[in-house]
């Protein structure tokens, strides 16, 4: 029966507007065609049984037309309130002639891809793109260069939204408060060891917060022994910007997006002035991921995912490939950036299992600066400044010491990384069982074509490190396709096949006009909070 305890539940929850009348079966009702054949006695017979019931039920103003194989359709000449409709179905049911009895509802266009209402999500203006990196891929907006390089994020999100437990742990500088991360943050640890780089005034601890990593010239003057090879920087507020990409709260009518709705990040801080030893980054991974670290309490809230957008140019080595290892056995999936020196891939993205991140500018071609080559998994966008205007997101206005909340653009392999690491949070937001191989087999085969140029661009090679056209053996299996990824993850078994369109292709025309792209890329102020010009990492 349509009423029983499931089918009240049902109603409730998903028939909250108007109705448009009811439908109803009676019991032995012959199919319609059935009663054609045997004439009109049959039919009048039929008519004259739904007739009474609607009489003794005081329904007579009900007009009726058959509904289906041998229901009739009951229309009152207006629309039902919920209440209404509910209480007029249960009298119906109740009545022994009837077999089952639905509410004639109105469904939803279930693959309307959702539109957020964060105020910086839209396209403004040429000087004003908006987040173009999450929305569908191919988008011209503003006579833009077509965002072949996007992954197509918002068509996602017509699949999956993403849930709490699909936790991205962001191995990085730590984390600021932010406005647009309020709710979003799980309890981190702190594991940079070395007080002298850690500019929190201790070693290890339970405080992820990012206290900055900036470098000064007064730095490196006066202790070249620690500070001589680091480069003279601003901090970086580098895990803020991380976790704002995968998991910013969205739809809440107020700065940007993120790719997870629902999100949650889990910042384990690795890195302070100078970068990152591999000892802190693989300790935090194993924390992160629920495994004992010494001199750490147990992880309660272990991620699925691990973000990390630090590198070394060195192989990979014992340590983090055991690591991975590790991680992989439970279930946990290493995502990492190829780095950002137009070279080989860096560690830990080459280790084996890694899902390795190489950058793409908006047209698709590869981004100026990222690494390629065989170890890339995937590729997705990370911004660059001669095509686009980087990925709008969260960052922080302070250039030593945490300042105010702010919105700005980047660009970086940095970046790229937790876009996929956001798309593999949707994935195992829609299938938690996926197993490390299949979010990496899942990746590969639903990957879009890379880009193809007609007008001379060279495809990546050690001769050409710069803006190059991506293969499969520079820049991974394809371009990241998020709907894809996540309609794979739903159906593992049966994965769609990849997509033959060519990835799109740049011609001349689209060329000639950079150009002219570029110079319309300097972005405004953005009020009410203060916005950072982007810059790469």
């Amino acid at each position: 029966m349509v009423f029983a305890a499931t089918g009240l539940l049902s109603w409730t929850a998903v028939h909250a507007a108007p109705v448009d009348g009811l439908i109803v079966k009676l019991k032995d009702a012959p199919a319609h065609e059935r009663a054609a054949q045997l004439g009109a006695s049959a039919s009048a017979m039929h008519t004259e049984r739904l007739q009474g019931l609607l009489q003794t039920e005081r329904m007579t103003e009900a007009r009726t037309r058959p509904a289906g194989r041998d229901a009739q359709h009951l229309d009152f000449g207006r629309r039902l309130s919920q209440d209404e409709a509910r209480a007029m179905a249960e009298r119906l049911r109740a009545r022994p002639e009837v077999d089952w009895v639905e509410p004639n509802s109105r469904e939803r266009l279930l693959q309307a891809a959702p539109t957020p209402n964060d105020v910086y999500f839209p396209y403004v203006s040429p000087t004003d793109l908006g987040q173009w990196w999450l929305r569908p891929e191919g988008e011209t907006t503003g006579n833009q260069l077509p965002s072949f390089g996007a992954p197509g994020v918002q068509n996602a999100w017509a699949l999956q939204t993403g849930q709490p437990t699909a936790v991205v742990a962001v191995l990085d500088t730590g984390i600021t408060s932010h406005v647009d991360l309020a709710g979003r943050v799980l309890p981190g640890r702190d594991f940079v060891s070395d007080v002298e780089y850690a500019n929190d005034g201790n070693g290890r601890d339970a405080d992820a917060s990012d206290p900055g990593d900036w470098v000064s010239q007064a730095d490196i003057n006066g202790n070249p022994a620690l500070f001589g090879d680091c480069p003279e920087q601003p901090s970086s507020w580098h895990g803020t910007i991380i976790s704002g990409i995968v998991a910013a709260a969205t739809n809440n009518t107020i700065g940007v997006a993120g790719i997870s709705w629902n999100g949650r990040v889990l910042p384990v801080r690795v890195a302070g002035k100078c970068g990152a030893t591999v000892l802190d980054i693989t300790d935090g991974m194993r924390w992160a991921a629920g495994l004992p670290v010494p001199g750490a309490p147990a992880n309660p809230n272990p991620a699925r995912i691990v973000n990390v957008s630090f590198g070394g140019s060195a192989a990979c080595g014992n340590l983090y490939q055991s690591t991975v290892d590790e991680l992989a056995s439970l279930g946990v999936v290493v995502v990492a950036a190829a780095g950002n020196e137009m070279g080989a891939v860096t560690r830990p993205a080459s280790c084996n299992g890694v899902v390795g991140v190489a950058a793409l500018a908006r047209d698709g071609l590869k981004a100026s600066y990222s690494n390629f080559g065989p170890q890339v998994t995937i590729a997705t966008v990370g911004g660059d400044a001669d095509a686009d205007d980087g990925l709008l997101t969260l960052i922080n206005t302070g250039t030593q010491a945490p300042g105010a909340d702010g919105y700005g653009n980047v660009f970086g392999t940095s970046f790229a990384t937790p876009v996929v690491a956001g798309v593999v949070s949707l994935m195992l937001s829609t299938n938690p069982q996926l197993s490390v191989a299949q979010v990496i087999t899942g990746l590969r085969t639903t990957a879009r074509p890379h880009v193809q140029s007609s007008s001379g661009v060279p495809a990546c090679s050690a001769s050409a490190r710069d803006v190059c056209v991506c293969t499969t053996s520079t820049c991974g299996a394809g371009v990241l396709d998020a709907d894809a990824a996540v309609r794979y993850a739903a159906s593992p078994s049966s994965p769609s096949a990849p997509r033959d369109d060519g990835g799109g292709a740049l011609g001349l025309a689209w060329l000639l006009g950079l150009a002219l792209a570029v110079a319309a890329l300097a972005r405004a102020g953005r009020e009410p909070l203060p916005v950072r010009a982007g810059r790469r990492r």
